[in-house]
């Protein structure tokens, strides 16, 4: 069965500034589509996410990729400072683009400009544009608290929210962590990314004891339907404990232990079907 991957970055660092590259020395300057991991020719479509351009690049970076050499390339997540009252009328413009990625992974809650996020969503939902939220494990509270003011948009929670991979699930945050994914499921047109999760730890035993279970509960609570497998590469090949987009869809079906039916879900229509491609 061939996969969509709801997630891959590419970049040129001599066609733009990534400057959070120069403190990860394992990560090529150059992550370019013909590199991409196809998973041994599985991966048949891509979704391109934003990938922490220069803050004033973001239109640039949408335009880029468009214009590549990349004939799997089915849609663009593109950056947009929610809080900022960002052009999206331009980005609209560019063909391929069908949602916004504005991080909020490296600012702290408290910093957050709710108010300003909030008409954010609710323009990209206005506009039919997804939203791909990005945060860390404590975040999530949040998130969730944030995403409840414009339910309206169509919300995909990247890397599972970046859970407590070392601690695992039956820690105290590995169940603060599934109380927030419960909330935020409770949101119908809230999605989750089965992705990034090898890039969040360093040991190669505490992933293999505990990513599955993370795997199947983020499944559990939103449902295949709901559920989206993406590689996140380069990021989760060659950070953490890296990993394979085939070895990666291999454990997301062997922890969901779903049959056909559910993985072509899981595989593909989720996310075609939320990305509108």
């Amino acid at each position: 069965m061939s996969l969509l991957d709801a997630h891959v970055h590419v970049w040129d660092t001599s066609v733009l500034d990534y400057p959070w590259l120069a403190g990860v020395p394992a990560l090529p300057r150059r992550a370019l589509p013909a590199d991409v991991d196809r998973a041994d020719g599985r991966t048949t479509r891509m979704i391109f996410v934003e990938a922490d351009r220069a803050p004033d690049r973001g239109l640039a970076e949408a335009e880029w990729v468009d214009a590549a050499d990349w004939p799997e390339l089915a849609g663009i997540v593109a950056f947009a400072d929610l809080t900022a009252s960002p052009d999206l009328d331009a980005l609209a413009a560019v063909d391929r683009v069908v949602g916004v990625r504005y991080s909020l992974q490296d600012i702290p809650v408290e910093h957050w400009n709710v108010p300003a996020l909030a008409d954010g969503l609710r323009e990209l939902a206005r506009r039919g544009l997804t939203f791909d939220a990005c945060v860390r494990h404590p975040q999530l509270p949040a998130l969730a608290a944030l995403l409840e003011q414009s339910p309206e948009t169509h919300v995909v929670l990247d890397h599972l929210g970046k859970p407590p991979l070392d601690a695992g699930l039956d820690s105290d945050d590995g169940r603060a962590w599934h109380d927030a994914l419960h909330r935020l499921a409770a949101l119908p047109n809230a999605h989750v990314k089965l992705s990034g999760l090898a890039a969040e730890t360093q040991d190669a035993a505490a992933y293999a004891r505990h990513a599955d279970a993370y795997i199947a509960v983020g499944v559990e609570e939103f449902g295949v339907d709901r559920a989206m497998i993406g590689s996140d590469w380069p990021v989760s090949a060659r950070t953490g404990v890296g990993t394979t987009m085939a070895a990666w869809a291999d454990r997301v079906r062997g922890a969901t232990a779903v049959d056909d039916e559910d993985w072509a879900h899981i595989a593909e229509e989720t996310a075609a079907r939320f990305y509108g491609v």
